[in-house]
């Protein structure tokens, strides 16, 4: 993804953080978190700190987002990740094979989900697990009312199954989105995978709607962490992408491994449009910048005002992390690996690629347009 710069050194900086859905590949993000909390650690001591001014995310990025504006301080978030992950480790004996141990969590992930025990409805059956463990995980691990209050803007996804229509829910204001307040049911709303997953019924005052996961529709929200960027000069605005799901892959060799790439396609593609869109806007809005710049004295009263709304729209900078690691091996079963050893290999893998995608981006100040 190419990175747009702004015109003149920034005063402040703003991150945007972005996480995608992804089952156990939600332990990259972890890793990832907590590499860029160290950063901002890092610069802060340097006299440079950064605001956090949106985390945008859907299924697992969703539950990672919540732990994240659901806490006190970035120390404090560290803690609730810790412990989330912790909650989710499938624990089984060591002589197993490592491909077993990636399975086990077909049956239950603790604190997670469990397979339902109703076998003789089965017919009926419009999911396979039941995810009320969630809740509860969600309400032990998440602040919610301090997410409620944060000034960090918390904005998720999902999709309503009648309708088909994608609802975004946020904590405050962020565009033309209004606020809800945030319930552990919303978050697992936006995890509600089909057909694995139950839909989620919410009302919030309203007609009851039911819903699915947002990464059914788009597992990249984009837009909303956009929108949520501070207008105005002096601010650089990095839009850091998490990406769980590789462009390019090995030839598929089980039907295992077919399923897994068809959702690395699936999850994964919506980024390279949407990020291609931002893009455009981004070479659009210094385009129209620099031809304004060459026409001399007052532009005319209505094309003064084109320019003036044009250059309303937020300049970013794109960063993708794409968080695929040789050093995670067999990543084909990576979606429902909770294992110990899967959890902490992603968690580790994420965070070593974070540093050293994202810490150029924070240290250097970035060449202005020419």
């Amino acid at each position: 993804m190419a990175a747009a710069v702004t015109g003149s050194p920034a005063k402040t900086i703003e991150i945007g953080l972005v996480l995608q859905g992804g089952g156990a590949l939600g332990a990259y993000e972890y890793g990832g978190i907590i590499a860029l909390f160290d950063l901002m650690d890092e610069s802060a001591r340097r006299g440079r700190p950064i605001t956090f001014k949106v985390v945008t995310g859907v299924s697992i990025g969703a539950i990672n987002a919540a732990c994240i504006v659901g806490a006190s301080d970035r120390a404090d978030a560290r803690r609730r990740l810790t412990a989330l992950w912790s909650d989710f480790i499938v624990e089984t004996p060591s002589f197993l094979p490592s491909w077993v141990s990636r399975d086990y969590s077909l049956y239950s992930v603790p604190h997670f989900y469990a397979v339902r025990s109703d076998w003789l409805t089965m017919q009926g059956w419009t999911y396979v697990y039941d995810t009320h463990p969630l809740l509860q995980t969600l309400t032990n691990r998440v602040d919610f009312a301090a997410l409620n209050a944060s000034e960090t803007a918390f904005v998720i996804t999902a999709v309503d199954v009648e309708s088909g229509v994608l609802r975004r829910f946020a904590n405050r204001k962020v565009g033309e989105l209004r606020p809800t307040r945030i319930e552990p049911s919303h978050v697992l709303a936006s995890g509600s995978l089909p057909p694995q997953f139950p839909w989620t019924a919410l009302d919030d005052g309203g007609p009851q709607h039911r819903y699915w996961d947002g990464g059914v529709v788009d597992n990249t929200p984009l837009g909303a962490a956009i929108d949520a960027f501070s207008t105005g000069a002096g601010v650089r605005r990095l839009l850091v992408v998490m990406n769980l799901f590789p462009a390019t892959a090995r030839l598929p060799r089980t039907m295992a491994e077919v399923n897994d790439r068809l959702d690395q396609l699936r999850f994964g593609n919506r980024l390279h449009q949407d990020s291609a869109n931002a893009d455009r806007i981004n070479d659009l809005i210094s385009t129209i910048d620099d031809l304004a710049k060459l026409v001399p004295g007052e532009l005319p009263g209505r094309l003064a005002e084109k320019v003036a709304a044009a250059r309303a729209y937020k300049l970013v900078e794109p960063v993708e992390i794409s968080l695929v690691s040789d050093i995670v091996p067999a990543e084909e079963h990576g979606f429902r690996d909770f294992s110990r050893k899967g959890i902490e290999a992603r968690r580790d893998a994420g965070r070593e690629i974070t540093l050293e995608t994202l810490r150029p981006f924070i240290e250097n100040e970035p060449e202005p347009f020419i």
